[in-house]
């Protein structure tokens, strides 16, 4: 019966293991080489690199401007152009598999590609799709601000657009679960390396002043509204501190100045 037992909980042992390490076997084994094809996908097709290097070489310089600007953000416009973006890549990538089929009359391309014989025509339509989705989102502005710029940004809008492109104009990668898993690790890897860059361009001067002004003007805020409260207080302790924190912010309002006036010199 000890036997038994002791069989039975390493039974259980050995299967809680293997369920642990299915998910680091299928990153390791499925994703990790999906991911490289992906990537090495334009040297194997270098007629990809027309649509990817003016896309890539974009994205680099905007990251290396708000790496500069650090004061300015994304904005609904910006976020809006991100998103038609994806509707011209869309139209391009048409007109693309259009010329790979062969087809001589536009009509007879559409009419098979509306009857979804051409597998890659539901991959393009889905981006088009997805463009409209984000342009009509930031057009109302239906979503809040820090997710819809995030989701409108340049980072994911080209990692998806460079996935699609991929899939477009290679024969060998499936749209699956396993390229939606692997477009994943390529935005992850992309929003990492964004903020690399963006790290290492140095700050200019004009937008250190607008970030220091911009924290001062808090400060001055936060100040008043603790003076208010401190003239309004009953407590003794209580006014006892917010007279504390009135000078403590009052005093990082004068470093902030200070900073501001060295910059300016």
């Amino acid at each position: 019966m000890a036997v038994e037992n002791i069989t039975l909980v390493l039974n259980e042992s050995l299967a809680r293991n293997a369920t642990m390490s299915a998910p680091f076997d299928y990153a390791l084994n499925t994703v990790v080489p999906r991911v490289k094809e992906l990537i090495l996908a334009p040297a194997e097709h270098p007629d990809m690199l027309w649509t990817l290097a003016p896309m890539i070489i974009a994205l680099v310089l905007m990251q290396m401007y708000f790496g500069r600007n650090k004061d300015e953000a994304l904005g609904w416009n910006t976020a809006f152009g991100n998103s038609i973006a994806l509707i011209f890549i869309s139209s391009s990538l048409l007109r693309q598999l259009y010329i790979m089929s062969g087809t001589g009359r536009v009509e007879d391309f559409l009419m098979s590609a509306l009857l979804f014989n051409e597998p890659k025509f539901l991959i393009i339509a889905l981006l088009f799709l997805y463009g409209v989705l984000l342009s009509t989102i930031s057009f109302f502005h239906w979503l809040p601000e820090k997710l819809a710029f995030f989701m409108m940004s340049g980072v994911p809008i080209n990692a998806t657009a460079y996935v699609v492109i991929v899939l477009v104009n290679s024969d060998n990668i499936l749209l699956d679960r396993h390229t939606l898993s692997a477009g994943v690790v390529i935005l992850v890897l992309v929003y990492v390396l964004s903020v690399l860059l963006k790290t290492i361009v140095p700050q200019s001067v004009a937008s250190k002043i607008n970030r220091l002004e911009k924290r001062k003007a808090i400060v001055e805020r936060s100040e008043q509204s603790a003076k208010d409260k401190a003239e309004k207080a009953k407590l003794q302790l209580r006014r006892k501190y917010l007279e504390w924190e009135v000078k403590r912010l009052n005093e990082k309002a004068k470093e902030l100045s200070e900073r501001i006036g060295r910059l300016r010199k």
